[in-house]
């Protein structure tokens, strides 16, 4: 197999660090409430709180599957 070239920006990770940095983000922005203000459009997820908000945006242009 061919290793995948990696830019400054861009690089290849585990999906499982990329599952627990979502899940300890779910937990911190859920700390202490039973409700979160979030929006949905067709490419991305808001999620409103303490002042602040955590924006998701998902790109079509994407590498290989």
């Amino acid at each position: 197999m061919k290793k995948q070239p990696q830019s400054a920006r861009e690089r290849y990770v585990s999906a499982e660090k990329i599952q627990q940095v979502f899940a300890q983000l779910g937990i911190e922005l859920c700390a202490g409430r039973k409700r979160i203000r979030a929006t949905q459009s067709e490419k991305s997820i808001s999620i409103y709180v303490n002042g602040g908000t955590v924006n998701i945006t998902f790109n079509e242009k994407g590498g290989k599957v």
